[in-house]
Order: C-alpha cells, then structure tokens, then sequence
C-alpha cells in the first residue's frame, strides 16, 4: 500500500494532518465530507453497529444522508436487512456495494434497500468495517452516484475512514464530558441520587424527606438525564464516577 509519488497518497497524508489538528466535532465533520467530496462521495455514514436492544440512531457518529432516508431506514430497521452490512457476516474486509452485487444474487428485501438509496442519489457506495479491541464493531461508509472506487482511491479511503472513526468518536466523547460537566446535580437531585444508592425506594425516600413520591420520581429523572444514563443503577454509577455523591 506504498503511497510515494501518488496523488492519492498525498491527499490521504494531508487529510490525516490536518485531522489530527482538530478538536471540535463540527469542524471534523465538514473536513471528513468535503474529503470524501473529493473521491465522489456525495454522502457519508458512520457509526457503530447496534447490539441486541439498542437503537441504531444512537450509534450514529456521522451522517448527511438526507433525512427523509435515514428516517426511513431507521424507521424499518433495515440495519438488519441491508445487505451492505449483513455482508459483514462473511468479510471484515472493506468492499464496495458493487462487490456484494457481483458475489451474489440479492434478495428482495435486500435489493429494494439498495434502490431506495439509490432514489436518494447513492448508486454505489465503500463499506469500511472498524473493529475495536473490545470486539465491538463500527462501519464507515462513504456513498454517491459515480464515487471513485480504483484500488488506489479504495486504500486511501480506508485509512481516512479508520481516522476518520476515532477522531469522531473521541469528539463525542469530549463533548459529551463537557456538557456533562456544564449540568451538575442540583443539591435535592443529589441529596436523592444519594439515597437512591443506598438502595431506598422512591416511596422510602418520599417519607424521609417529606415530599411527594411524584416529585422524588422527577427529581430522579432529571439526574438521570444530566447523568446520561437509561437506567437507576447506571445514573448511580455515573454520579459516583463523576463525584456528584459518594458510598
């Protein structure tokens, strides 16, 4: 993969550099997409694959899909049935929609995805499968009518989509411990959250403070959601960890 004296290689080069120099998830973005604008990517895609339960839109990273698709996608679950990624039951190597469509015959359901897409002006598209060191799994998928797919541009592609995926993950991350650290608990929803890991009830802990179960519920509620967390246990682990109470 020897990139001297190649163009795309001194584009990919560059791209990493200048990646490397931002910080903020907006200017990362607008440097991954007009990037890829370059190779005929229209659109670009990426984020982790959902385990069992979890809802795709929140594994998103990136996306300028147009909406109306994306809803669409979301909406039928076609995670489970795209072909673009049920593929990655045979590979972990990148490859082209085109692949898939040349490796096989599609199913229904399958070629009715792919058409859709291409209603919304991505003919052909790159998958780039991720894998982290935990096993998790992430995709990048650049899409456009006509993208550059020669194996020179599919290389440079693939080490801009494996920066491109940490750098947006690491953004997030950042910004959501700063907006995590811009919403502390306020002295009652700690006072309750402290309670709560005692393991008290909403009932014990309406008696002991002398206030209504309903207002103890919202109060835990409104922790929850500074705290980032679905559930009780989980916001009591986050507020230990972000020092808001103690055991």
């Amino acid at each position: 993969m020897a990139f001297e004296g190649d163009t795309y290689g001194q584009r990919t080069l560059d791209f990493v550099e200048r990646l490397q120099q931002l910080t903020e998830y907006d200017e990362i973005c607008q440097h991954i997409m007009k990037e890829m604008e370059w190779f005929g990517f229209s659109c670009v895609s990426s984020f982790s694959i959902p385990g069992p339960g979890e809802n795709l839109k929140a594994s998103i990273q990136l996306n300028n899909r147009p909406q109306e698709y994306t809803e669409r996608y979301v909406e039928k679950n076609y995670v489970v049935h795209d072909p673009a990624v049920t593929e990655l039951r045979k590979t972990i190597h990148p490859y082209s929609w085109s692949d898939i469509r040349k490796r096989r015959v599609l199913k229904k359901s399958e070629k009715l995805i792919m058409d859709e897409a291409t209603e919304f002006g991505a003919r052909d598209g790159f998958i780039i499968p991720i894998v982290t060191i935990s096993g998790s799994a992430a995709l990048f998928c650049p899409c456009g009518l006509e993208p550059d797919l020669s194996p020179r541009a599919r290389a440079a592609v693939e080490i801009i989509g494996i920066y491109s995926h940490h750098a947006l993950q690491r953004a997030l991350v950042h910004k959501q411990r700063e907006e995590a650290a811009h919403t502390p608990l306020t002295p009652r929803e700690r006072e309750i959250m402290q309670w709560v890991a005692s393991g008290k009830t909403d009932d014990e802990i309406a008696d002991i403070l002398s206030v209504g179960t309903s207002t103890v519920t919202s109060h835990v509620e409104n922790a929850k959601k500074k705290l980032d967390a679905f559930r009780r246990t989980y916001a009591v682990v986050q507020a230990i960890r972000s020092g808001e109470i103690s055991l």
